[in-house]
């Protein structure tokens, strides 16, 4: 891609209305594009299936989950998005609020973005023939669902069996959501230029079980079985989209054909945005 500021006809605006400054920003990020004769879409009044569509990036106001939300309306277009962190904590939201007309300069002039693997998963259950896409850019989580005790999971990796275990699920990341809930059931953080799929399990009961990191390119498979009859697992891409699945499905995950456009600041790196988020320390200080 290298569009530059002349070429740049229509941007879109998602707003988290709930974070504090995010409309006023809007509305001051409407009159600085108009004035460089933008057309300006925004999710307050236009569906983000439309906004996707149509502009040629998106400027998300709010936090990761912000940018989140976008990614499943990408299943047909990927367009480029600048995240603006209007939070506490953003891995993929670089960029704070006072930074946002300098990086919107920076870009238009020299666009910076940097493609991230998104997950395609597919659940098809063979008692309905019922069958559901999902597209994630962090996760694709199997859990517990309401008062499901345990699951006991099967998981195949290009065909292949891996393991077979009990505990309350897995989390199949990609490197750019190694931060998120991977992280948080156990797995390593992998720095997000690596193309690998993650696979953490979530309280496994084996001891000797570790989350396992292998190449983006294989297929992974999943199926799950519940203790009870009427028992299910909920299947949950990005935290955004949801699905009850019960005995009867088999999930597949895979590297999705389209990847993800982040327009990465002119100021911090990935490393930078680490050590903020993690408060990591500074022997020389």
């Amino acid at each position: 891609m290298t569009k530059i500021d002349g070429a740049v006809k229509k941007v879109g605006i998602v707003v988290n209305a709930r974070k504090t400054g995010a409309a006023e920003l809007c509305a001051k990020l409407r009159e600085w594009l108009g004035k460089r004769d933008m057309e300006v879409l925004d999710s307050t009044s236009t569906p983000l299936d439309v906004i996707v569509a149509q502009v040629d990036f998106v400027i998300s106001l709010g936090g990761d989950g912000t940018m989140l939300s976008i990614v499943g309306h990408m299943k047909s277009r990927s367009v480029p998005v600048l995240g603006v962190n209007l939070g506490s904590l953003g891995f993929l939201t670089e960029v704070k609020q006072s930074e946002v007309f300098e990086e919107l300069n920076a870009y238009l002039q020299q666009p910076r973005c940097e493609n991230r693997v998104m997950l395609s998963c597919t659940a098809r259950s063979k008692a309905d023939k019922n069958e559901r896409r999902f597209l994630a850019l962090n996760d694709i989580v199997v859990g517990r669902e309401g008062l499901a005790r345990i699951l006991r999971l099967e998981i195949l990796i290009s065909g292949e069996k891996f393991v077979s275990f009990r505990g309350d699920g897995v989390v199949i990341s990609t490197a750019t959501g190694s931060t998120a809930y991977s992280l948080s059931a156990g797995g390593a953080v992998v720095h997000p230029k690596l193309e690998a799929l993650i696979i953490t399990p979530i309280c496994p009961h084996v001891l000797s079980l570790r989350p396992m990191v292998i190449a983006a390119d294989e297929k992974i498979t999943l199926r799950c079985r519940t203790d009870a009859p009427g028992e299910k697992a909920l299947l949950t891409a990005d935290g955004q989209e949801k699905l009850e699945i019960d005995d009867s499905y088999t999930v597949e995950v895979s590297r999705s054909g389209t990847p993800f456009q982040l327009i990465k600041s002119s100021r911090r790196s990935y490393l930078e945005t680490l050590r903020e988020n993690f408060k990591l320390p500074d022997a020389e200080k």
